[in-house]
This record gives C-alpha cells, sequence and structure tokens, in this order.
C-alpha cells in the first residue's frame, strides 16, 4: 500500500502521476469499508496547515484518507448572466456526491469555508469536521512561493510573468489579483481570511491552530500539541490516552516524516519588507487582532 503522505507529496508536483495514482488510491480507499464512523472533513484556507492536520489524522487509529482533496472551484457553475461579471454558485448535488463517497471511518481534505447548504450536506452525512488556521502573514508567505513554483497552479504562469521577484510576489498575495483573460484572479488576503474564519462560530467544528499542532520542532509546544491531539480524538470519536497521544505525535512528526519543510512559526518575519506589512495592516491589520495573532498594530 502507498503512504498517503508519500503518494500526496509525489504526486502533488506530477499531474501524470496524479491521473494515475489518486484514482488508483481512491479505488483502494472505498474498498475499505470496516471502519466505525464518523466521517472526517479536514479544512482550512490554502497554505495554511492542511497537509499538516491531515498528516495527523492518517495515523488515528481506524481512521485513512479517502484520497480525496477538494477546493470549491472545483464546484464552480456560474449563474445566468454576462459570461464575466454573474454570481457564482455552485453544484451542490455534486458535492454531495463526492462526500458520500467518503466511507466512515475516512477523512478528506478540502478548502471549503463553511457555507450553509455544505454544513446541510456535513450534517446529513454524518461528517465531523476540524478546521485548522494559521497566522495569515505565514500563509501569505506560503502562498507566494507556492503559486511561483507548482507548474500546473492555474495561477502560476501570472505569478511568475507577471512578477519577477519574491517580494513582488508577497505584495501580490496580500492584495489579491483581479480576474484577466486567462481566468480567475486571487482574492485579497482580508477577502480570504474573511470567508475561513467563518469555522470559528461553527458548532461541531473544532478548530485547532497551525501554530499549536506543529509542536517544537515548529517553533511551538510539545504539551499544546498533545493538548490539541487529543482534543482532535475525542473530538473525530477516537479518544486517546496521553501515552497514545504521545506515541501518536512520534510517528506523525518523527524525522523521516514529510511534515516538516518549511511548517515553521513566524516565517514571514524572514520576508516581510516594512512596506510588506504596511499594506497587510492597512487590508487585515484588524482581522489579524480579531484572530489573536497579535494585540495591536505595532508590529
Amino acid at each position: 500500500m502507498v503512504s498517503m503522505s508519500g503518494l500526496a507529496r509525489t504526486a502533488t508536483e506530477n499531474e501524470l502521476l496524479r491521473r494515475i495514482a489518486f484514482p488508483t488510491y481512491r479505488a483502494y480507499a472505498r474498498a475499505m469499508i470496516f471502519y466505525p464512523g464518523p466521517r472526517v472533513l479536514a479544512t482550512s484556507m490554502p497554505k495554511a496547515g492542511t497537509h499538516l492536520l491531515s498528516s495527523l489524522l492518517k495515523n488515528f487509529p481506524r481512521m485513512m484518507f479517502s484520497g480525496r482533496h477538494y477546493a470549491m472551484r472545483n464546484f464552480r457553475i456560474r449563474s445566468s448572466g454576462s459570461s464575466d461579471g454573474g454570481a457564482i454558485e455552485f453544484d451542490w448535488d455534486k458535492i454531495e456526491r463526492r462526500l458520500g463517497a467518503v466511507n466512515k471511518g475516512q477523512f478528506l481534505t478540502a478548502h471549503f469555508p463553511p457555507h450553509p447548504e455544505l454544513m446541510g450536506i456535513l450534517d446529513k452525512l454524518d461528517f465531523k469536521v476540524v478546521n485548522i488556521i494559521r497566522d495569515p502573514r505565514d500563509v501569505v508567505v506560503s502562498s507566494a512561493h507556492y503559486l511561483a513554483h507548482l507548474d500546473r497552479h492555474f495561477l502560476h504562469d501570472r505569478m511568475t510573468n507577471e512578477f519577477s521577484s519574491a517580494s513582488t510576489r508577497i505584495t501580490a498575495v496580500i492584495t489579491g489579483l483581479p480576474p484577466d483573460e486567462s481566468g480567475r484572479g486571487l482574492p485579497s488576503v482580508s477577502q480570504r481570511i474573511a470567508r475561513y474564519r467563518q469555522w470559528l462560530v461553527q458548532e461541531d467544528t473544532y478548530n485547532c491552530r497551525f501554530e499549536r499542532l506543529v509542536g517544537a520542532r515548529g517553533g511551538g509546544s510539545d504539551k499544546d500539541q498533545l493538548n490539541d491531539i487529543e482534543a482532535i480524538g475525542r473530538h473525530i470519536g477516537r479518544p486517546l490516552i496521553a501515552e497514545a497521544a504521545a506515541a501518536l505525535a512520534r510517528k506523525t512528526w518523527s524525522a523521516k516524516s514529510s511534515t516538516f519543510r518549511k511548517g515553521v512559526i513566524g516565517d514571514w518575519r524572514n520576508h516581510f519588507t516594512e512596506e510588506h506589512k504596511s499594506i497587510f495592516k492597512e487590508l487585515a491589520g484588524q482581522q489579524l487582532i480579531e484572530l489573536g495573532y497579535e494585540r495591536d498594530l505595532k508590529w
């Protein structure tokens, strides 16, 4: 059996492997029907820690990856109106079919904000939700790097052709990109925060923070990490005693784990210029305070 982390790491960068490996793995996952519920949705803003969370979930007892990862753009349909300005709608029937294909005892990863229609589907299918949030400044830096280096991303060409340096790409990710003739744009960081922070007020959703879950190896606290592991376990019906949680942490974040590449707290300080700080504060400084990442704008 191919490990989920190895499969994801290899296939993410190779479109041919994605087309072969993921359908094969999904077929295998669909045949695994003996785990107890619930189903689990692991969601986040893009580059906020989905891989970190999935690396943990796959190591819980009687829990496995479904081989499915989605974003809302996978289900977009445009309502009647002009081809470039109509309101966006989503194919909720298709979303329900895709989520229904996840067996009990399995999780999928996604970048889903909590639309009311989605919440109804999750309740109907008996999903538990784990949402991970991360300092949006670190999200910006990670996103700028990701968009510039992942050839298959729809924004890759714009990131590399329109912006000649890492600094200007960071600015673009903060301010956002308007749609152009090549397709969709990128919302500003303020818009992205507003969209995903709605998970924080949803009932029956466990909200964890990247900064707690990453543990001491990523600049956090092992105590916080273990507390979150135990809380997630209770939430998804896989309670762990303290010793089992510690063993799971060692297994997930071992020296051989692929989780830690640049997964550290506060890396934005190595990349943000004073101009980046100023633009970010203007657009999303208050949101950063409301999320608990700063007390004021004096950073």
